[in-house]
């Protein structure tokens, strides 16, 4: 069950890539037009089609962003995670809102009225630019998803993606996925079965190794990036 309470603590703000750039005053100042409200895993924080005036932004905890297609099948936007934004379609366009938003865990948000952030973008112009800033790699994101469900093979999209998420820096660590597989499946446009499947042929490859079901493991980069370039 959804519960709302009065913040006034900067937890927030500090993690935010819209507010961090922010001295400690401004702050102190910004936190009096906060509000924090938490959801239980599964609630939704708003719905498909409804007005809203609000930014929420998470403090703690998941939330996917989906739309349902006509025959109702779930389509996975993006996942955000503490620090992310959403409701700026309200803000900025005076829109309804354009997907769903859910917990997927107990999740904390911090929510601002529209009315509130538009006074403090004027005070503070730097919140404009770095919502603005946030919003362009969102849509690169976007772009990026958009093209890899293009894609007719399957495999290419999961190797497109768990390349995204490689850390070269790190060639050892195994790549972590960021959501369950059944949301995954969504996301790249797939089914859960075709998922499971296409990941076991992975690495019965030689490509990867399937840790857990959130830990992949790529063995052979070497190997993998030749049967991208062969698709």
């Amino acid at each position: 069950m959804s519960h709302t309470h009065k913040d006034h603590d900067h937890t927030c703000l500090v993690t935010v890539p819209i507010f961090n750039h922010l001295e400690l005053d401004e702050l102190t100042k910004i936190t009096e037009f906060i509000k924090s409200k938490s959801f239980d895993k599964g609630e939704l924080i708003f719905s498909y089609g409804e007005k809203s005036d609000t930014l929420y932004i998470v403090r703690s905890g998941q939330i996917k962003m989906y739309y349902l297609s006509e025959n109702a099948k779930e389509h996975i936007l993006r996942m955000l995670f503490p620090g992310d934004f959403i409701g700026e379609l309200s803000i900025f366009l005076d829109e309804k809102n354009n997907a769903y938003a859910e917990a997927i865990t107990p999740v904390e948000v911090c929510m601002i009225k529209k009315e509130d952030i538009s006074k403090l973008m004027e005070i503070y112009p730097k919140i404009g630019l770095k919502i603005i800033g946030e919003l362009t790699q969102r849509l690169k994101k976007s772009e990026k998803q958009a093209s890899w469900i293009a894609t007719e093979q399957v495999e290419k999209r999961i190797l497109l993606y768990m390349l995204e998420l490689y850390d070269s820096n790190e060639p050892l660590k195994p790549i972590e996925l960021p959501m369950s597989k059944k949301d995954l499946a969504s996301f790249l446009g797939t089914t859960p079965e075709t998922l499971s499947r296409k990941l076991s042929y992975l690495e019965d490859l030689g490509m990867i190794h399937q840790l857990s079901n959130k830990q992949i493991k790529i063995v052979k980069m070497d190997l993998l990036l030749e049967f991208l370039n062969q698709m």
